[in-house]
């Protein structure tokens, strides 16, 4: 029965490993390509200085309407292009993805996988995810701009140095544009996200020439996988059915708070997984868990499959990152914007009546 319980949530994971297998190679293929680049470059001929705030709202914006991984592929790079571009260090606006990953990652079934195996598991619709879930993406984001813009700069200075190569943006925005299409649109054809990241890279590499074959985080999407498995095999199906029948405003917001500990322990997939196992119906305690493996996620490297992408992304872009100097940036802007957004689960329980 373990055993069974363990293959099951390693195949619910499957679709999410994949695209980490796929995605970390399309963003060293566009980088290859120089599309970034020419794409910063492009957005400083158009502003003297570009506010952090289109920034940080565009990356949420990327966050519901499509994933949170294709806002750390996509942004992160071109972010840490825009830094360079205008000579501060890349680490804080590099954060802004990361971070919006996790906070607007709970707004629509699309937004995060985590919801998309809850809207199946209990037959949700996105009217049921946005009612009981998007207050907590909108004061999640909103709390983490206002700490954000704290600690760093609210606007980079512009260039004008070189010119944005047309043809480099064309065919980068081709690939972004059919990507992005298959994402949306490729569902109802049973065209999975992780597919059109790997028809975009093998089109890339035809562009470039290059095969990043040493881009491919295969050990990284095994140990998530054994991890996920070890999590089924040890947690009782039963052992969250008492915790996830919590129904006061109270309980709820301690509940997402502990769903995001499940999130920063064993990632934010696995979470889900051993703790939906223990009930069949969809309660105030099992929204209250998926918000906090979303919005809590960022908190340490292993929360999602998104914060992976990141770190093997800023690896290849040679930007210095350690555990500790993540915490430092990634804590003080991402903790309280948690607990801020478990207030607002609570206020929702609260007006629910």
């Amino acid at each position: 029965m373990q055993v069974d319980r363990a293959a099951a949530n390693v195949q619910a994971m499957l679709p999410a490993l994949l695209f980490l297998c796929a995605g970390v190679p399309l963003a060293a293929l566009l980088d290859r390509l120089g599309f970034f680049e020419a794409v910063a470059v492009e957005i400083e001929h158009r502003w003297d200085r570009i506010p952090v705030a289109v920034l940080w709202w565009l990356a949420a914006a990327t966050t519901v309407v499509l994933n949170l991984d294709t806002t750390v592929v996509l942004l992160t790079p071109l972010y840490i292009r825009l830094a360079r571009r205008s000579g501060v260090d890349p680490l804080p606006l590099a954060l802004v993805p990361l971070l919006l990953a996790s906070l607007a990652s709970s707004a629509l079934p699309v937004s995060n996988l985590t919801n998309l195996i809850a809207a199946d598991r209990y037959g949700l619709s996105v009217a049921d995810v946005a009612s009981h879930l998007a207050p907590v993406s909108i004061v999640g984001c909103t709390v983490g701009w206002l700490l954000y813009r704290r600690r760093f700069p609210t606007a980079l200075a512009g260039s004008t140095a070189g010119a944005a190569d047309r043809r480099i943006i064309g065919i980068g925005s081709l690939v972004v544009a059919a990507l992005l299409a298959g994402f949306v649109i490729g569902p109802r054809w049973g065209l999975q996200p992780w597919m059109a990241a790997a028809a975009a890279d093998a089109v890339l590499m035809i562009v470039t020439r290059w095969v990043p074959w040493r881009d491919v985080p295969i050990v990284t999407a095994a140990g998530i996988a054994a991890v996920a498995a070890l999590a089924a095999v040890i947690v009782s199906p039963d052992r969250f059915g008492a915790m996830l029948a919590a129904d006061s405003p109270p309980a709820l917001a301690g509940l997402m708070m502990a769903g995001s500990v499940g999130a920063n322990a064993i990632n934010n997939l696995p979470a889900l997984l051993v703790a939906i196992d223990s009930t069949a119906t969809m309660t105030w305690g099992v929204w209250a868990w998926l918000a906090g493996v979303n919005t809590g996620a960022a908190l340490l490297p292993v929360g999602a499959l998104a914060n992976v992408l990141w770190w093997r992304i800023l690896r290849d872009e040679d930007v210095p990152i350690s555990l500790r100097s993540s915490l430092q940036n990634v804590v003080p802007i991402a903790l309280p914007a948690l607990a801020a957004g478990a207030v607002a689960l609570a206020a929702t329980r609260a007006l629910a009546g």
